[in-house]
């Protein structure tokens, strides 16, 4: 099929469209779904609402991917009739599904920049957010609402028509839709993709992740904190790299979703350009299929989020974490201490006493958390 196609640009488009995007969606699918999995069974930790948000989204990306973007292809390479039953699934499907497409992107993005903030707030300010919201997916519920509200306006690009089509000696209705006057619109154009879309989805994310989780690292980096403390230490610097190669990552596979949308409208139909936006389009679903790779990566396989984070505050000196271990002596005279207050209740109630040193507890260490606990 593809190798029939009368130009080398349409034989590359074949290519990317019905063998390279399909395999991509389908690897992604299969990690998104173990990754939810793995979140919904480790809920206890403050950054796994977020994290099932994050996996939602992907996984639904590239399920509709292939619906808006593999069976108009198919349709096209494999020259079936326009108004075929093929025909009818591919005009639904884009006409459809495409803002929602468009939505769980935005959706997706917007996560990733609430997880940076809510990471700089944690660890640059612990003191503000020592406890988590008892809603946690209420935030992550707006964006979603606010990523289909931008989107809304791409159902009414669509101007929908059903018309009586003659195949084999019978009629029958089809649906089919072409681009409405809002599509056409020049002011609408200029306003929505060649402004609102660049910086909401684009640079104002770019900036965003950039500054807060490069700022995360340099505190981090700038903490000395002792040698009891370092395996949480390289634990947050997991974390931080984890979402800095977020951030490569989104640059390189969206900065060609930039660049195609000021292409002039005349030449988006020459092959060259439809290859282009083919491109563009794998480079998205290649984002959301390698997120739970890097999840993977950078938490020893899921494992750092059994612990939950801790934040250590260097003390006035700059040598020292303010929280460290406490003297024996002390944990003897307060274990003493207990050990008689333990001893009068017993006496008054009548009930055992609990060996102070039974559960370790004195063995803990105390510090601020980074990440809030939840109630």
């Amino acid at each position: 099929m593809c190798w029939d196609q009368e130009d080398n640009w349409r034989t590359c488009g074949c290519i990317i469209g019905l063998w390279i995007e399909p395999v991509i969606c389908l690897i992604g699918i299969i990690l998104n779904a173990c990754c939810l999995l793995v979140f919904t069974s480790h809920r206890s930790h403050p950054l796994v609402p977020a994290l099932i948000v994050l996996s939602t989204c992907d996984l639904l990306q590239l399920a509709l991917s292939l619906f808006v973007l593999g069976i108009p292809t198919l349709h096209d390479f494999a020259k079936y009739e326009q108004f075929s039953f093929l025909g009818q699934i591919a005009y639904l499907s884009t006409g459809l599904l495409s803002p929602i497409l468009l939505a769980v992107n935005c959706a997706s993005i917007w996560t990733i920049c609430y997880i940076s903030v809510q990471r700089h707030r944690a660890i640059l300010r612990p003191l503000s957010s020592m406890y988590a919201p008892s809603r946690p997916f209420y935030p992550l519920a707006g964006i979603a609402v606010a990523a289909l509200l931008f989107n809304v306006s791409k159902w009414a690009e669509y101007k929908w028509q059903w018309r009586w089509i003659e195949i084999n000696n019978s009629s029958r209705m089809f649906l089919y839709h072409e681009p409405s006057q809002l599509a056409y619109n020049e002011t609408y154009s200029r306003v929505f993709d060649h402004f609102l879309y660049p910086v909401l989805v684009y640079l104002v994310p770019l900036v965003l992740l950039s500054a807060l989780n490069f700022r995360i690292l340099s505190h981090i980096s700038a903490q000395r904190v002792a040698f009891d403390h370092k395996s949480r230490l390289a634990q947050e610097r997991r974390s931080v790299t984890l979402l800095i190669s977020i951030v490569i990552l989104f640059f390189f596979c969206h900065t060609g979703g930039l660049v195609y949308r000021f292409i002039d409208r005349e030449k988006k139909d020459w092959a060259l350009f439809v290859l282009f936006k083919d491109c563009v389009n794998l480079l998205f679903n290649i984002n959301s299929m390698a997120n739970p790779m890097l999840y993977f990566l950078f938490t020893r396989q899921f494992r750092d989020l059994r612990v939950s984070f801790r934040h250590f505050t260097p003390s006035r000196s700059g040598s020292l974490p303010v929280n460290v271990n406490r003297d024996p002596t002390c944990k003897r005279v307060a274990a003493r201490t207990d050990q008689r207050v333990a001893t009068q209740h017993r006496l008054s109630t009548g009930l055992p006493a609990k060996d102070h040193y039974d559960d370790g507890s004195s063995e803990k260490l105390e510090s601020l958390p980074l990440w809030p606990p939840q109630k």
